[in-house]
């Protein structure tokens, strides 16, 4: 078990989630089975609004598709709609959606906002653009709009464009955590850590139960050089992460379909079922894609830099950020975090976690999170290359050839594995296993300690190109 990362961890005490849930899960089972109003459109906009605000996308989007089945032109969670739609990566759906809106009002900000979000995700940024600036001028009062217009800027690395339309979008939800986040993502995209510090360090008090907040703290942590900082945010992300998935997604869901009307745990659905149906005869899109599975960067990505679209619910007011004060048990551990994590979506952020633990050379916690960056994404050429190195910065020379092997495999033009795997291969000729150890554990010791690796990289702080692997090659961050 892991230890944590920091001298005080007030998620041992605290876990907004529990309660939070109990409140609205006596309100949705109150709604569903007594007043009958599980297929209300109102009621499924807010279980979709709450899912999203999860980064729950595959729920948010079964409850989309039910909301569209009774009520096509709801728009209570329209915007909600569109932002997963882009977040799956769904072009067509989004592509049939924006045309169904356009032919319904051409003067409605929600359609081209919807027909931005589609040339958005095609990457087609200068039409993005004009449509967004579009939305912006029939309802210059959607801060969604003005998020999309700067995400749009953003990606395009017009950064002085993309800060006036998030400040525009403050001016219009300024209760909101989501337009200083974006600020301050913005700021540490252009490397301007202060600045950045300041707006995350306002978004993640306005709104502390908002894991992408703690995540982009602990990315601006790591920028700065303090580890142990970055760790603390890292793990704390995947605290909240955890507990809303264990609790309040579950409970809704639960909620929903105490009498058939919608059931997403249940025996009548699961979210990773590929069929996708949902009871009563309403049914879910037939795409069995994961919602974050990796595509090909030049089609089907969305740009990794921005999330499209603000939450907004009825009441202007963020759903977690009334019960803040509240207090309870928790028993989750830092390792419970990280094993628990089932959704692609937090795997950088599981990356990030065990670039810091490297760093502060816990190369056994920086496996077990490596380890579990390739199960959940078991594509991903970094994920094998970072699992190797921390191997065989730790003396594991044959696990770490291995891991090499499976990067060059999936990346084959990977300089970094190549280089280490040369290496690596050197230095089990050079200091090879023998009885002459008197066990495995001080044999591995001894080959860290002699090896090239070791004594470059960790011991010669004048190695310009070897620190270079160590400190830049893996510096990957979820923006």
């Amino acid at each position: 078990r892991m230890q944590t990362t920091t001298k005080h961890d007030p998620f041992r005490i605290k876990s907004p989630h529990q309660l939070v849930s109990k409140t609205i899960d006596d309100a949705f089972r109150n709604l569903a089975s007594t007043h009958r109003l599980g297929l209300s459109s109102d009621i499924l906009s807010h279980a979709a609004i709450r899912a999203y605000s999860s980064h729950d996308l595959r729920s948010a989007l079964t409850y989309c598709t039910a909301i569209d089945s009774v009520d096509p032109f709801c728009r209570t969670a329209g915007y909600v709609n569109v932002a997963t739609l882009v977040g799956l990566g769904l072009k067509r759906k989004l592509f049939q959606l924006a045309h169904r809106l356009v032919d319904a009002d051409s003067k409605d900000a929600l359609a081209w906002f919807a027909v931005g979000s589609y040339y958005f995700l095609c990457h087609r940024y200068d039409l993005a653009q004009r449509h967004f600036s579009r939305s912006t001028r029939l309802d210059p009062s959607s801060a969604e709009c003005w998020i999309a217009f700067g995400c749009s800027f953003a990606v395009c690395d017009e950064s002085d464009q993309a800060l006036a339309s998030f400040r525009a979008a403050q001016t219009k939800y300024p209760g909101s955590h989501v337009p200083l986040l974006y600020m301050g993502m913005e700021y540490l995209r252009t490397n301007h850590l202060s600045l950045a510090g300041h707006f995350l360090s306002s978004a993640q008090k306005t709104d502390p139960a908002d894991p992408l907040c703690c995540n982009e703290l602990g990315v601006w942590s790591y920028r700065r050089g303090d580890m142990a900082d970055a760790a603390f945010w890292f793990v704390k992300a995947l605290r909240l992460h955890a507990e809303a998935e264990s609790s309040t997604l579950t409970s809704t869901d639960e909620a929903l379909g105490m009498n058939g009307y919608i059931l997403l745990n249940g025996g009548h659905y699961s979210r990773s079922d590929a069929d996708g149906k949902v009871a009563d005869g309403i049914t879910e899109s037939s795409d069995s894609q994961s919602p974050h599975a990796k595509k090909k960067p030049s089609e089907d990505d969305a740009p990794s830099s921005t999330v499209l679209c603000a939450l907004k619910t009825p009441s202007r007011q963020s759903i977690a950020a009334s019960i803040m004060n509240a207090t309870t048990g928790s028993t989750l551990a830092d390792s419970e975090c990280i094993m628990q994590c089932r959704d692609q979506f937090w795997e950088p952020t599981i990356f990030n976690l065990g670039q810091s633990y490297r760093k502060m050379k816990r190369w056994s916690d920086a496996i077990v999170c490596f380890e579990k960056c390739c199960s959940l994404c078991p594509g991903n050429a970094a994920a094998f290359a970072a699992l190797g190195f921390s191997m065989h910065l730790s003396g594991d020379i044959d696990g770490a050839i291995d891991r090499y092997h499976e990067a060059l495999g999936r990346k084959p033009d990977d300089p970094f594995s190549s280089e280490m795997l040369n290496r690596a291969l050197a230095e089990a000729v050079t200091y090879p296993m023998s009885s002459v150890f008197a066990s495995l554990e001080s044999s591995k010791e001894a080959r860290r300690l002699n090896s090239v690796v070791g004594s470059s990289i960790l011991n010669d702080p004048k190695q310009g190109g070897t620190q270079r692997l160590q400190e830049g090659y893996f510096g990957r961050t979820l923006n």
